[in-house]
């Protein structure tokens, strides 16, 4: 019998294999088409994109010391919606990792964590996509984007550019946590406003839409916080694509996190948060700050010490790990970037959106065309922040439109 092909788990997919059973990670990307889905033709074009990404087609192995993926025999189920967004995937070992489903005239694919990234799954999804219209509308010489080899496309990134730990200080703060009462399951939103328009308003404070948008939140949690509550900082947690600083064609996890921090006793001016907010991002986005804290986190995955604890352990540690990082953030937000597809099919899609699974309240931005979605993930019964967020662009002159998604089918809140 030939013995299956298997993949180490990268740094960040190590940890997400053992905080996977409490609230897993998923990324969950969606694109809009101007027609509706026809099942068969997508249930082709997964076949075809699974054969030149096959290390998404695993399951999650224990071994001793660490969790691995395994490549496996069993494909995805293509099917209409009829569960929960970035509903529990893995329940035991044979069960894959990544998901298609479809819903009218929108295509939806989620990945754990554990395979990939927001940059990686979307490599992933646009291949599908190009895959899907190519057959769907026998479109022609239609280019892929991704031209990565299978080795490329495997590359364990954070190995190739691990140089060994340095130290760095960070100053302890007082994090401040929205006390609103939490709920089981997370309401998911998209929120659509016009990309021309907020890159202009950027572009009138002098910032990028990334600062532009962490100012707004940070005032949306300022506008919702008590007067006792504001002697704590307001920290927002921001993934940084490690492939735009170090050289990687990689689909697997490769990025880094940076923090920007907002102490509330400095102002309430929005022009003063903005300067703040823009000042640390140019300060930790450089590639020697990047550099330093990708060291940081690979280092303890190297101590030979815990390399040969068992993995019955690791799994506990992590997840009190797991809860401390939690506990030290107030939000999250990710922005994918601007989205863009060969102009040959351009005039099949209306939009994209992604969203990503959470433990609090956490914002993953996209844009396609003059299309700016924002993925709102909430775990709160209380919805202030995202009103006070939204309400800044309607001020500003900047109308959207908002859907809530509690269960599977969307509904304009």
């Amino acid at each position: 019998m030939k013995s299956k092909k298997w993949y180490k788990l990268d740094n960040i997919a190590k940890f997400y294999s053992f905080t996977n059973n409490n609230v897993p990670a998923i990324f969950r990307y969606s694109v809009t088409l101007t027609e509706d889905v026809e099942k068969g033709i997508l249930k082709e074009a997964v076949e075809k994109t699974m054969q030149e990404f096959p290390s998404f087609n695993c399951s999650l192995k224990r071994g001793v010391f660490w969790y691995y993926l395994e490549q496996s025999d069993k494909q995805i189920i293509v099917e209409e919606e009829n569960r929960p967004i970035c509903d529990k995937m893995y329940h035991d070992g044979d069960d894959l990792l990544i998901r298609v489903n479809y819903y009218k005239n929108r295509i939806n694919l989620e990945v754990s964590h554990i395979l990939s990234d927001g940059r990686g799954s979307l490599i992933l999804f646009k291949s599908l996509i190009y895959q899907y219209l190519k057959i769907k509308y026998k479109v022609k010489d239609l280019t892929p984007e991704d031209i990565s080899s299978s080795y490329e496309k495997t590359e364990n990134s954070f190995d190739k550019y691990y140089t060994g730990p340095k130290t760095r200080k960070i100053p302890k703060r007082k994090i401040y946590h929205d006390r609103g009462r939490k709920k089981k399951d997370t309401t998911y939103m998209e929120y659509h406003i016009s990309t021309k328009k907020v890159q202009e308003l950027a572009k009138k404070y002098q910032v990028t839409v990334t600062t532009l948008l962490i100012a707004i939140l940070i005032q949306a949690y300022q506008k919702r916080m008590r007067e006792i509550d504001k002697k704590k900082s307001i920290k927002i947690d921001v993934p940084v694509d490690l492939r735009s600083y170090f050289p990687s064609f990689t689909s697997r996890n490769f990025f880094g996190l940076i923090t920007v921090i907002y102490d509330n006793n400095q102002s309430d001016d929005f022009e003063a948060i903005l300067k703040s907010v823009d000042n640390q991002l140019k300060e930790e986005t450089t590639k020697d700050q990047l550099k330093i804290r990708m060291n940081q986190m690979i280092a303890v995955e190297k101590n030979v010490a815990v390399r040969i604890v068992p993995i019955i352990v690791k799994d506990f540690a992590l997840r009190i790990a797991d809860n401390v990082i939690n506990s030290s953030t107030t939000s999250s937000v990710s922005n994918i970037g601007k989205i863009t597809v060969d102009k040959k099919i351009e005039s099949y899609i209306r939009n994209f959106n992604v969203l990503t699974t959470t433990k609090y309240l956490q914002l993953t931005i996209c844009s396609y065309q003059d299309d700016l979605s924002i993925g709102i993930s909430s775990r709160y019964t209380n919805n202030d922040v995202i009103k006070n967020f939204c309400r800044f662009f309607s001020e500003n002159g900047i109308e959207g439109t908002i859907n809530i998604n509690e269960e599977s089918n969307y509904e304009e809140m």
